[in-house]
């Protein structure tokens, strides 16, 4: 459902003729996506895990080894569209991260990104998997005008199972227990009744920013 959520987020003016980069691309499923929208685009990911890397490319997928904060250089082809999914809040720096991301965009390009929602929500899940920090709209916005965008976007989303998430995180905080909260893949059932939960927000997103939520989608424009 997040990819749903983040492709109807793509601005609709981007020509089709544009370089789309995706950073944090992993094994390349968002990847391939992003192919599909822009058909005739030069599309291409960064990740720093070699091994990751490695299947992406085995999957047909032009990737290279770099992070959000270092993106190999290609003055001569900057993105105009560069998609960042989850991936800023492993940045020790992000305002460094953030400068990287414009650096390799042109002028005018847009960038997508999601980030994990609330400092409240805090837990191991998020120790597990290395965050620096969960955000509010208000942190994620400030963060991306000090590097220098515009934004046109910024709204929470993942709002009907936030009383889910509080609620696993007071559990695991009374009981003192170190669950991997949101690490182990659930049973196929409840995965299933969570996505079909998840996919009632998608057509509320497409009208309307929503108040709160487990995570946030920004989207912003670096100037001309």
């Amino acid at each position: 459902m997040r990819r749903k959520i983040v492709e109807q987020a793509i601005p609709s003016d981007i020509p089709e003729t544009t370089r789309v980069l995706e950073v944090g691309c992993g094994t390349g499923y968002f990847l391939k996506c992003l192919t599909e929208r822009f058909p005739h685009a030069t599309v291409t990911g960064v990740e720093p895990s070699e091994a990751a890397v490695l299947v992406a490319r085995e999957r047909g997928c032009s990737v290279s080894c770099g992070t959000l904060e270092a993106i190999p250089s290609d003055r001569d082809a900057p993105a105009d569209l560069l998609v960042a999914l989850d991936v800023l809040e492993h940045c020790e720096d992000d305002g460094a991260a953030l400068r990287g991301a414009a650096a390799a965009m042109a002028p005018g390009a847009r960038l997508v990104m999601t980030v994990p929602a609330l400092p409240s929500l805090w837990s191991t899940h998020d120790e597990a998997n290395h965050h620096y920090r969960r955000y509010t709209a208000r942190q994620l916005t400030e963060a991306l005008e000090s590097a220098g965008f515009q934004i046109s976007r910024v709204t929470y989303f993942n709002l009907l199972l936030l009383p889910v998430g509080y609620a696993t995180r007071l559990i695991e905080r009374l009981t003192r227990t170190r669950a991997l909260t949101g690490v182990e893949m659930p049973a196929r059932w409840l995965n299933a009744l969570l996505t079909r939960v998840f996919s009632l927000e998608v057509p509320l997103l497409r009208r309307m920013d929503l108040p709160l939520g487990m995570s946030l989608l920004a989207v912003a424009r670096k100037p001309e």
